[in-house]
C-alpha cells in the first residue's frame, strides 16, 4: 500500500532520499534498514531466492513475520573486514582450527528465524550453526538480532556499536548475558581490537594488531 501510494504520487525518489539515514559527523555513511511486517515464511524464502544466494546485497533478517532488509555502507564493510582479519590473525597465532562461515545464511524453519551475519566462525570444526557471530551496527533499529540468534543457540554474539564491541554469551537459562570478554576466545584483547579498528589504514591496523599479539 505504501509503495503503491509513493509510486503513484511520482515523488518516490525524493521520498526515498528523505528517508536515507544522515551521515555521521565524520562524513561516513551508516547502513540503511527497512522493516516490513506481515511477511510469511514462504514469501521471505521466495524473496531471498529471487535475489539469488550469491548476491552481495541487500541482506535479510527474518523473525516471526518481520523482514528486515539492510544495505551496508563503505564504513560498515571496512569495520567488518578489519575485525575479520584481526580474528583470523589471532586464531592463526594460537594455531586454533577454525571454519569461517562469513555471511552464510542461517535459518530455523520451525522457529521462524533467518539471518545473514556480517561474519561468523565455527571454532574447532564445522558445525550446523557458528560458535560466534559478528554484527556491525552503525545504526540502531531493526528487528531483534539477539532473539534470532537465541533461536539458533549461537553461543556468542558480538555487536560493533559506537566504536566498541559488545559481547553477549548464551547462559544456561537460554538467554544472553553481557560479558566483558569472549568466553570462547578468553585471551583475545578486546580493547586492542577496538583500538585497531579505529586505524583507517588497513596495513597499519593489521601490523599494529599483529605486533601486539606477538608480544603476548
Amino acid at each position: 500500500m505504501v509503495a503503491s501510494a509513493m509510486s503513484q504520487s511520482g515523488k518516490a525518489p525524493a521520498f526515498a532520499e528523505l528517508l536515507r539515514p544522515d551521515r555521521f559527523e565524520d562524513g561516513t555513511e551508516p547502513e540503511e534498514r527497512v522493516v516490513h511486517c506481515g511477511i510469511s515464511w514462504e514469501r521471505y524464502l521466495a524473496l531471498d531466492k529471487a535475489l539469488g544466494d550469491d548476491r552481495s546485497g541487500p541482506r535479510f533478517y527474518y523473525l516471526d513475520g518481520e523482514l528486515e532488509i539492510m544495505t551496508t555502507s563503505n564504513e560498515h564493510e571496512r569495520v567488518k573486514k578489519w575485525i575479520g582479519d584481526f580474528v583470523a590473525d589471532y586464531l592463526m597465532g594460537l594455531e586454533v582450527e577454525v571454519m569461517p562461515r562469513g555471511q552464510a545464511t542461517m535459518r530455523v524453519v520451525l522457529k521462524q528465524a533467518g539471518a545473514e551475519p556480517d561474519e561468523s566462525w565455527c571454532i574447532g570444526e564445522e558445525k550446523e550453526f557458528p560458535d560466534i557471530v559478528l554484527e556491525i551496527a552503525l545504526t540502531s533499529g531493526g528487528i531483534k538480532k539477539l532473539e534470532i540468534y537465541r533461536r539458533f543457540k549461537v553461543p556468542e554474539v558480538w555487536f560493533w556499536r559506537h566504536g566498541k564491541i559488545e559481547i553477549f554469551v548464551l547462559g544456561k537459562s537460554g538467554n544472553y548475558q553481557t560479558a566483558s570478554k569472549s568466553r570462547i576466545l578468553p585471551r583475545l584483547d578486546i580493547a586492542l581490537l577496538q583500538r585497531c579498528v579505529g586505524i583507517q589504514s588497513w596495513r597499519q591496523a593489521r601490523e599494529t594488531f599483529r605486533a601486539a599479539i606477538t608480544k603476548n
